[in-house]
């Protein structure tokens, strides 16, 4: 990958306070961009970005990707050359307690920065981050491929294959054949690990909460399996994909 590609260029990152968002923020930071990032306030005590941030040069929003008027000001005044959209409702069990935020945030807060970035009329590249969990679990002992069914039977799920789904018909209703200057695709990685993921209801992070207090972990799924990666490696992938769709 040639890093001096993104030097300079102008990078929004959606959900940068997270945790892939804020490695991300910084691996940007090291190749010289020129970042912006829009998230939600976190009201946690334990939090990456805020380790991170007094070394850090990224332009600071907080906001909802539900509101569609919020994205408008600043996405129009920013005029990013690349997009990565990370922001998400992106744990499972919270899927459980509030579906409707999830899906409203997953789904129309996806369709929201890509209406918006329809309307600016400048070429951008787009890296729009889903899940593995967009696949419909058919329980096979294979990884999953880009062409098997998507599906959820939890909301977490159904939210990301949604997003997919819409989009898809983003792509072939307003780019395909018609739009040259926006470049979109879809990136699913399998569950992340790394430093700085504070995260609830996570095997990694749980481990390490118990063991510092000296308590046993209670592993909640003994007998799932799930891969892997570590987090500069999914992150890796976002920016060869972004490369070679630019």
């Amino acid at each position: 990958m040639n890093y001096n590609f993104f030097k300079n260029k102008k990078i929004l990152v959606t959900g940068h306070t997270g945790f892939k968002g804020s490695w991300l923020v910084t691996w940007l930071n090291i190749l010289g961009s020129k970042v912006m990032g829009i998230s939600l306030s976190s009201n946690k005590n334990e939090n990456h970005f805020k380790i991170l941030k007094k070394d850090l040069n990224v332009t600071d929003v907080r906001g909802d990707i539900r509101n569609i008027n919020f994205l408008k000001k600043h996405i129009k005044k920013f005029k990013p050359d690349i997009v990565f959209h990370l922001a998400a409702q992106a744990i499972v069990s919270t899927s459980y307690k509030y579906p409707i935020k999830t899906i409203e945030t997953n789904v129309l807060g996806t369709l929201n920065l890509l209406s918006v970035l329809k309307e600016i009329k400048k070429k951008c590249t787009v890296v729009l981050i889903t899940s593995d969990k967009c696949y419909k679990n058919i329980e096979v002992k294979r990884g999953y491929k880009e062409n098997d069914e998507l599906g959820g039977d939890d909301f977490y799920s159904a939210s990301k294959a949604s997003a997919e789904l819409v989009i898809n018909s983003f792509y072939k209703s307003y780019i395909k054949d018609k739009n040259n200057l926006l470049k979109i695709a879809t990136a699913r990685a399998g569950n992340v690990v790394g430093g700085g993921d504070w995260s609830e209801n996570r095997l990694i992070p749980d481990c390490i909460k118990c063991w510092s207090k000296k308590q046993k972990v209670n592993v909640r799924n003994p007998n799932a399996t799930r891969p892997w990666q570590h987090v500069l490696e999914a992150l890796s992938g976002y920016l060869h994909l972004a490369q070679k769709l630019n």
